[in-house]
């Protein structure tokens, strides 16, 4: 969402309980309710979040929570947070960010609720997230740390080191994330393979990516629904949306920025299958 006030917030936060509210009236909606799974989409920010958020809101049974988007930092403390997964009721997905803790894997598995994890190039995360701190959402302390800086390079760098109660070093929370890749009980899913072709991916893989989903939450999807879901999955519209492309760094930095990005977190792109 764009914000330069709390009021925009506010507003947004308003029009999305609306529409939440509306969809959940449906009538494969209310039958969710008796026979629908209860499912978690995680991701770190910037990772194409609302590209779940798109396709759950297509699927049949599946409704939002109504709850805003679950944050876990590990580094705070986690257990009053684990009751908004547990109680999650059938047929309910709820958007999160969430940082590996073996506590939350047992709390889903212990209720039945599914966890979908999407992983997108660091890179690409990276630029998405100096994007929204400058010019999407400019009421939080980031924005303000990262304007000090001139250049895109300085800018990134700031990012890859962080500052203590401000923003977290960038390659320690590629880290905390990453072990939900590891997880037997977790579908991880590749934000490239979900987008498609209006994102600049492949159609195959993106039918794969929608298909291997609907499975592991045991909805079906009639072959007649497939195309039009996936063509729908995308969409520039969306409150967070920047340029929503695989591969955008290559075209957004320079030689030099490339090589220095590539160095500095050179470990989290080979771990999260990239090169």
């Amino acid at each position: 969402m764009k914000a330069n006030n709390k009021y925009q917030k506010y507003k947004y936060y308003i029009l999305k309980k609306k529409e939440i509210f509306l969809h959940g009236l449906q009538k494969s909606q209310k039958l969710g309710r008796e026979i629908g799974p209860k499912v978690v989409l995680n991701s770190l920010p910037k990772s194409g979040t609302h590209l779940l958020e798109s396709l759950f809101f297509q699927l049949p049974l599946m409704r939002h929570c109504g709850k805003r988007t679950l944050k876990i930092e590990t580094q705070n403390p986690i257990e009053s947070k684990l009751p908004t997964i547990s109680s999650l009721k059938k047929g309910q997905f709820l958007l999160s960010h969430m940082q590996y803790h073996d506590s939350i894997l047992k709390t889903a598995n212990n209720n039945d609720v599914k966890i979908i994890h999407l992983v997108r190039d660091p890179r690409d995360v990276l630029l998405s997230h100096l994007n929204y701190i400058e010019k999407m959402d400019t009421t939080q302390k980031s924005h303000k740390f990262i304007k000090q800086y001139d250049t895109r390079l300085d800018k990134l760098k700031a990012m890859i080191e962080g500052n203590k109660d401000v923003l977290e070093p960038f390659p320690e929370v590629l880290n905390k994330f990453q072990t939900w890749k590891d997880q037997q009980e977790v579908l991880c899913v590749k934000f490239e393979h979900l987008i498609g072709p209006n994102g600049g991916g492949d159609k195959q893989k993106q039918i794969e990516a929608v298909n291997k989903i609907s499975q592991f939450i045991s909805v079906k999807i009639e072959d007649k629904e497939l195309n039009n879901i996936c063509d729908n999955i995308f969409s520039s519209k969306s409150s967070t949306f920047n340029k929503g492309k695989i591969g955008n760094w290559k075209n957004v930095l320079n030689d030099e920025e490339k090589e220095w990005l590539n160095t500095s977190i050179k470990a989290q792109i080979k771990n999260y299958g990239y090169d």
